[in-house]
């Protein structure tokens, strides 16, 4: 995985002569919108039973099929298929998409989405939920408290670095406070216990 931003990098180079044109663009946003309605649709089952391992296995096979459409999408238009490229929904849609992709192609994206954000095509919060993810893979403390533990009774942030600056972190990012975040998520995961 570590060869998919030397590809990207590469492909960037050579696609531009051949860049897609609106009507691909359009057929893009659409259809990655599409990609993320299945995996919602099939999360939200999931979620209602989380011990069925054939929605386990039906998740995970959503997730690679969607991972590999994603990187193709991406060398196609050249990196992130941006706000500008394919709409905000379609964008958004595709950070989905890789939330849900491997650590290793999460890890491998976050340059292509930092670049994004940078050329506001992505939303920084949006951003700062997989920095953190792939922090908390790679052994280290988030950033954002984007992060929790759901399993069992818990509904409560994984570690997070610097926590008396947490609040002030997320909303210069684009985050709100993490006592709303921690209430919304324990809310979806949990019904209405507290973190």
């Amino acid at each position: 995985m570590r060869n998919i931003t030397l590809v990207l990098i590469l492909f960037a180079l050579v696609s531009c002569a051949h860049a897609p044109n609106r009507s691909e663009l359009d057929a893009i946003g659409k259809e990655l919108i599409a990609m993320k309605d299945v995996d919602q649709e099939a999360r939200r089952r999931w979620l209602k039973d989380q011990t069925n391992k054939a929605l386990d296995d039906e998740v995970e096979a959503i997730d690679a099929r969607n991972t590999a459409r994603l990187l193709e999408i991406i060398k196609r238009v050249g990196g992130w298929p941006g706000k500008s490229m394919v709409g905000e929904k379609a964008s958004g849609a595709a950070w989905t998409l890789a939330q849900h992709a491997e650590g290793s192609v999460l890890r491998e994206l976050l340059p292509v989405m930092e670049r994004a954000v940078k050329h506001q095509e992505l939303d920084g919060a949006l951003y700062a939920t997989s920095f953190d993810r792939v922090r908390i893979l790679d052994g280290k403390k988030q950033l954002y408290g984007s992060q929790f533990d759901t399993k069992g009774d818990k509904c409560e942030p994984m570690p997070v670095e610097d926590p008396e600056h947490l609040d002030e972190r997320r909303i210069a990012i684009g985050l709100g406070p993490i006592a709303d975040y921690a209430k919304q998520l324990c809310d979806v995961y949990k019904g209405s216990k507290k973190p």
